[in-house]
């Protein structure tokens, strides 16, 4: 059973703004809204890339927790911190921190950009009626 859908489109220049004010502002956005594991990746990895890492990196994450936060809502209010954002594959996955209610749902992700704007797409689905 689906229980929830939703859909974000992010004009990555947004983020940019974010990541040219410098490393002191990059840093606070990513604690702001990257979970535990996503920051540690981040700061061994990402954060001494160019950029446009950067940006990718930090746009991606934001445009698919925004819509997998539409998605949950209203049965869960989520946290940054709650949805963790990694690649598996081709694809990213996520994996959520669900309340007891929730759990054993499974979120589905997708993502499309084309030059500075991104779309996230996330479908939610239990086995089980959580009305």
């Amino acid at each position: 059973m689906i229980i929830g859908v939703g859909v974000d489109i992010l004009c990555t220049a947004r983020i940019e703004t974010i990541v040219r004010r410098g490393n002191r502002y990059t840093a606070r956005f990513a604690r702001r809204i990257l979970s535990c594991d996503e920051i540690s990746y981040f700061q061994s990895k990402i954060a001494l890339c160019e950029e446009e890492a950067q940006v990718r990196y930090l746009a991606l994450r934001w445009c698919l927790k925004e819509a997998i936060y539409k998605a949950a809502y209203p049965h869960q209010v989520l946290r940054w911190c709650d949805v963790r954002i990694f690649k598996k594959g081709p694809k990213p996955e996520a994996t959520i921190n669900w309340s007891p209610s929730l759990l054993g749902t499974h979120v589905h992700i997708s993502f499309s950009h084309d030059n500075r704007m991104m779309v996230g797409y996330a479908v939610i689905e239990s086995n089980k009626d959580v009305m």
